[in-house]
């Protein structure tokens, strides 16, 4: 099985023998690749749409390591599950998943993160909720990718930090997603001229 260099990314933090709920299975093959490759010991893999459902179900029929939920976000993850990969969603509904259900995060020690909008929101969300950020990398594959690893712990990061992710600048990437990152806010800023928009710039020109 072939999986996109971010997936493959998302897949290696997750912790050996893992027991993990994939939210946003999709068709399965993360949930598959982990299982697989000992990445995890089960895979508790969530679909909220009907057809995507039905071609899970069919992709992991033989593996009994994987069970299939038609439902929404982490609503109805069991309680042995410790390890959330959420990944190829928005922040604002990754942030709305992780706040309208965190007593469901009482046995979650790990969560791996790969959000396509919104990461400072993400960032501080999950911060707020008591985890630390282990790893902050880039994947590119046309466009950038932050995918992020985190873990239980009582580490609060500033405002600065947040916005950006404290770790991505040591990022082998982080000079080519800074200019990219540059010239879409810069663009962003010719339509409207935000004074809180042109001082992100800044920041982000400082790091």
């Amino acid at each position: 099985m072939k999986l996109s260099q971010r997936l493959l990314t998302i897949a290696s933090f997750a912790k050996e023998g893992a027991l993990v709920a994939d939210i946003g299975a999709d068709h399965g093959l993360l949930s598959i690749y982990l299982v697989e490759n000992k990445h995890a010991k089960k895979v508790f893999a969530v679909e909220n749409k009907v057809g995507p459902f039905s071609i899970l179900e069919k992709n992991t029929k033989d593996y009994p390591e994987i069970t299939c939920s038609l439902s929404d976000g982490i609503s109805q993850i069991p309680d042995e599950i410790d390890t959330l990969v959420i990944a190829g969603m928005g922040g604002i509904l990754i942030s709305d998943i992780l706040v309208k259900n965190k007593e469901k995060l009482k046995n979650i020690e790990n969560i791996v993160i790969d959000a396509h909008r919104d990461l400072e929101l993400v960032r501080k969300t999950l911060n707020d909720l008591g985890y630390e950020f282990e790893k902050e990398v880039l994947v590119k594959e046309h466009v950038f990718y932050n995918v992020m690893s985190l873990h239980l712990g009582s580490k609060k990061l500033s405002s600065k930090e947040l916005e950006f992710g404290y770790q991505i600048k040591k990022d082998p990437l982080f000079k080519e997603y800074q200019t990219t990152l540059l010239d879409r806010l810069e663009k962003n800023y010719s339509k409207n001229n935000s004074s809180e928009l042109r001082n992100k710039i800044e920041r982000l020109k400082q790091l």
